[in-house]
């Protein structure tokens, strides 16, 4: 498949919101997970009127679209979750099944694409909007869909993820594959074809022995942030792995 470069990245969570402090975090133990809690980014960039109908979850992703020297200038936007604002869709659930309706607004805003819209309504802008929910294998979904969209034409892609805490009541439904220990967090890598890395399926006796789980977001971003690191294998299904080629730089 095509070779993708790096050209630029933001994050935040709670604890962690300069870019600084996301490169200590790549090189620590607690790489892997994000805080359970915390208060959203003011996202003041962010005409109050929209960013009024973003939960937590939506204004830290609202926070990395429009950080500061990180230009929008209509590339693309992949946006990509676990499922979605839950929160606020398991409130819409409880709403409904009390007292039979739910609030039109709350509900608009329960969409996968939701957030992205309100972005791009504050740019007022018309690109490309692609909202996806890939369970535990967004990792590996957002960068196909990205790769497919560099190859059909665009110059760069934005790629987001974001999360939040699934509600405490879904717990009983957790299983080995289901993570409950996702906390609030938001990144955004802006990729275009280059030769810096290169997302493919690997035999396992080429590339080493499958991952036995997909790798998440934060893996991945981990990954990005750590130069030594030569390979990450998103999905142990076509054991589909992205490798860091020897032109990559720091």
């Amino acid at each position: 498949m095509s070779g993708l470069s790096l050209r630029n990245w933001t994050a935040w969570m709670p604890s962690c919101e300069t870019l600084s402090a996301w490169r200590e975090w790549a090189c620590s133990d607690a790489a892997a997970l994000a805080e359970m809690a915390g208060a959203p980014p003011p996202v003041k960039e962010i005409p109050p009127l929209l960013r009024r109908r973003a939960g937590t979850m939506g204004r830290a992703a609202l926070h990395a679209l429009s950080r500061p020297g990180l230009p929008y200038e209509g590339q693309a936007i992949v946006l990509c979750s676990r499922f979605g604002e839950l929160q606020r869709s398991f409130e819409l659930q409880r709403e409904l099944a009390g007292e039979g309706r739910v609030s039109p607004q709350q509900f608009s805003m329960s969409v996968h694409n939701a957030t992205g819209g309100l972005f791009m309504m504050a740019q007022k802008a018309r690109a490309p909007l692609t909202a996806l929910a890939a369970g535990e294998e967004g990792a590996l979904a957002g960068l196909q869909e990205v790769v497919a969209l560099l190859a059909d034409g665009g110059k760069a892609v934005w790629l987001l993820y974001c999360e939040e805490p699934l509600p405490v009541d879904y717990n009983v439904f957790l299983g080995d594959s289901l993570r409950a220990d996702v906390g609030y967090f938001a990144f955004l890598l802006e990729l275009v074809s280059g030769d810096e890395f290169r997302l493919a399926p690997e035999a396992a006796e080429g590339g080493g022995r499958a991952a036995s789980h997909a790798a998440s977001p934060l893996d991945l971003l981990a990954f990005f942030l750590r130069p030594g690191e030569e390979r990450i294998c998103l999905s142990p299904r076509g054991n589909w792995t992205l490798r860091r080629t020897a032109s990559a730089g720091s």
